[in-house]
């Protein structure tokens, strides 16, 4: 009999809970509702907070795959000296080969040469003229193309390609190393880094005075109501709780439209993406996304989650009589 008394004991205590939690979440949609158009003003701030964090995480992405994808495609070109044989080119190549920097070495023959050569000139009298040669002869001489790990060591790879004891090897040599689409792709990721910073920042601060101003009102429109619930018993934790939730909804909102327009938003533009790199998936936006959902919008619905529950328990404290 004491056992079942027990059990009907934690029957009810697990009762009591779960009413409790129920009319605290209906008191905070209740708010959340109540104050329509203060709400739409919340929400839209912090809308504007997430959507200008997604867009530098976006722009950060973009930024970094550019650059690594023009990096990629850099790489010095060794123009061999005619008559130089086979043999004596793969031996230069293994001496290059044990430098460091080096990362792959790739022997352009004559006739890889001549074809690279007339794909680029596809002009009939750049035929004509080559016509001059007969079958067994290739104007054109072996090539190396030269690629390094990092951008920063091509200078040391063409300081060994240009040393006086390769003269008799080394034609020409140089690089394009795409550095004026680096340095303009840097330039504008920094200044939207700089300044988006700022506006995110404002946005946040806006949002926070918004989020508190709000409960204020919701506190003072709700007055009544929360005399009436002190009255008959209600503690202060069951008084705070639902505006704190109720700040939490905002948060929650916000994140949410942000999704619900980011994944069309990027599904629009990949095509765009796509066919500025010829065709080549470089920047895929929608596997970013995907793959980073978690460090996106659940990390910023969490921080934004605290700081609006960290000005709503201001705003409870200092407005609220309990």
């Amino acid at each position: 009999m004491a056992r079942l008394s027990v059990i009907n004991h934690k029957e009810g205590i697990y009762y009591k809970i779960m009413i409790n939690l129920f009319r605290v979440f209906k008191f905070a949609l209740q708010g959340f509702f109540r104050n329509f158009w203060l709400s739409v003003v919340t929400i839209t701030m912090m809308l504007m907070a997430v959507f200008s964090v997604t867009l530098l995480m976006s722009m950060d992405y973009i930024k970094n795959t550019t650059i690594q994808s023009v990096e990629n495609k850099v790489d010095i070109l060794v123009q061999i000296k005619p008559g130089i044989t086979r043999e004596e080119v793969e031996n230069f190549v293994i001496e290059l080969d044990d430098l460091e920097e080096v990362e792959d070495i790739v022997i352009i023959t004559p006739e890889q040469n001549e074809e690279l050569f007339l794909q680029n000139n596809p002009d009939d009298r750049v035929k004509e003229v080559l016509n001059i040669y007969g079958d067994n002869e290739n104007p054109f001489t072996y090539a190396l193309s030269v690629k390094a790990y990092r951008l920063s060591q091509y200078s040391n790879i063409l300081d060994f390609v240009n040393q006086d004891k390769y003269s008799n090897l080394v034609e020409t040599s140089d690089m394009d190393t795409h550095e004026v689409i680096i340095n303009k792709i840097n330039s504008v990721a920094n200044f939207l880094n700089k300044y988006s910073w700022y506006i995110t920042a404002i946005f946040l601060l806006i949002s926070v005075l918004v989020i508190f101003n709000t409960i204020r009102i919701s506190i003072y429109t709700r007055r009544d109501e929360i005399m009436i619930m002190k009255l008959v018993g209600a503690s202060n934790t069951f008084v705070r709780m639902p505006f704190i939730l109720e700040s939490v909804f905002y948060a929650l909102t916000a994140v949410l439209i942000v999704i619900a327009i980011s994944y069309p938003l990027v599904n629009f533009i990949q095509p765009s993406l796509n066919s500025y790199f010829s065709g080549d998936q470089v920047i895929n936006l929608s596997a970013y996304f995907r793959d980073n959902f978690i460090e996106i919008f659940v990390y910023q619905f969490i921080v934004l989650a605290l700081l609006n529950m960290l000005s709503t328990s201001m705003a409870v404290r200092r407005y609220l009589q309990v």
